[in-house]
């Protein structure tokens, strides 16, 4: 079996705090099986190949476009005038939320169940851009690059480059979306779970609430989200209400019985046995240790 070898963050990122690079690829030369510590996003423009990992190979063509996790082993063999685009970036940028991107299904197909999915579906459930989508497409890019290229650091190029990094994933997930009818459709099913449950984290939803959407029965809907996620998707749900909950707790002076009841928990007792299931703290414990390293860092 071929070795791997890994490919670091601080090799490519400029900025400790903008960790995103764009770097293009034409020709896209054969190259051995890799992981990296960060995420990438392809975007095959022209040419072909094949993306290999350790057990599995698929051919790509223009318009694909695909997620690589972070740890993930990957590499290209076979290109012929391969053309693409690697947008490197720290998974934490994308964990910010921005506002609805979560409650987007396209989204999660593209940055959570697919990758999942990519070994079971032969690569068949990918994102593939039309030729006006590609146009559109490469016009976010060369505004990005312009970015993100700019020596003298002028005044605001960093936000921009935010800016226009998240209007390319928000324009792949609506193309994503729009082609529904065309995804796999366990895929799409999960994915609308995804979203729900991103709409809804102020609160306890019900398991009936989640198969009325998914259309699947309750062993399919659970074996399915523990492929994806690893989790049941009722122990997802209370893991993003936490993780809303660590949040409130480091921003917010109210108390953590209220933050308890903002994050869907009536019982506040409970809340802290699941907090401190995922944690290993107590909600009281996390807030004051998190208060003494903002300590730390202003003083």
């Amino acid at each position: 079996m071929e070795q791997e070898f890994t490919l670091h963050s601080w090799e490519f990122f400029q900025h400790d705090d903008l960790k995103l690079e764009l770097i293009e690829r034409d020709p896209q030369i054969p190259f051995p099986l890799h992981t990296h510590d960060f995420s990438e996003l392809v975007i095959v423009l022209s040419g072909t190949g094949i993306h290999f990992t350790y057990g599995d190979e698929y051919q790509i063509a223009p318009g694909d476009v695909f997620y690589i996790e972070s740890g993930f082993a990957h590499g290209y063999k076979d290109t012929r005038k391969l053309h693409l685009y690697n947008i490197l970036f720290d998974p934490s940028l994308l964990g910010r939320g921005f506002i609805d991107i979560t409650h987007m299904p396209g989204y999660h197909s593209i940055f959570h169940v697919e990758p999942k999915y990519r070994e079971n579906h032969r690569f068949e459930s990918r994102l593939q851009l039309t030729e006006e989508q590609i146009a559109s497409v490469s016009a976010l890019i060369d505004a990005l690059r312009q970015e993100l290229t700019i020596t003298s650091l002028e005044e605001g190029s960093k936000a921009m480059a935010m800016a226009f990094f998240i209007e390319l994933v928000v324009n792949l997930s609506r193309f994503y979306g729009a082609g529904v009818q065309k995804q796999n459709s366990e895929i799409s099913a999960l994915s609308r779970v995804l979203s729900y449950m991103e709409q809804h984290r102020d609160r306890q939803i019900s398991l009936q609430e989640l198969l009325d959407r998914s259309y699947m029965s309750y062993s399919t809907l659970n074996r399915a989200f523990r492929q994806a996620t690893g989790y049941s998707p009722i122990e997802y749900h209370i893991r993003l209400r936490i993780r809303d909950a660590c949040r409130k707790l480091v921003s917010s002076p109210l108390a953590i019985t209220e933050i308890a009841y903002q994050c869907g928990f009536e019982d506040s007792n409970y809340f802290s046995r699941q907090f401190k299931n995922m944690l290993g703290v107590t909600p009281r414990s996390y807030r004051r240790a998190q208060s003494h390293i903002e300590m730390q860092r202003s003083g």
